[in-house]
């Protein structure tokens, strides 16, 4: 029993399956105070700002959002992309938590 529980344990590190669950919850309490200004309550963004801006915001639950992988969500998140900037001061565990609230706007 040892034996496999520190096969799965390593197989953890060496596949680099994060151990924490991503939590939406926690995500959308992130978005709310660094997302929503622009993106909206829903993800379906903030059409005055988008125009004074002069930039469009996808909505969130779109099939073309919605697409991207966790690895690129993630990646736009922290980084940024076109027009967008990065989110800063968040930790990896946050960013994971985002993505999954993103992930859950779909299915509302």
């Amino acid at each position: 029993m040892k034996s496999i529980i520190a096969l799965l344990t390593v197989g953890y590190f060496v596949l680099g399956v994060p151990l924490w669950a991503a939590d939406a919850q926690a995500g959308k309490a992130v978005y709310d105070t660094k997302c929503k200004t622009c993106h909206a309550a829903a993800g379906e963004g903030n059409a005055a700002l988008a125009k004074t801006l002069k930039v469009e915001f996808k909505a969130l639950a779109s099939k073309e959002v919605q697409a991207k992988s966790d690895a690129d969500l993630k990646k736009v998140v922290s980084q940024g992309e076109g027009k967008m900037k990065p989110v800063t001061g968040l930790s990896d565990k946050q960013v994971e938590d985002v993505v999954a609230f993103v992930r859950s706007l779909a299915k509302s």
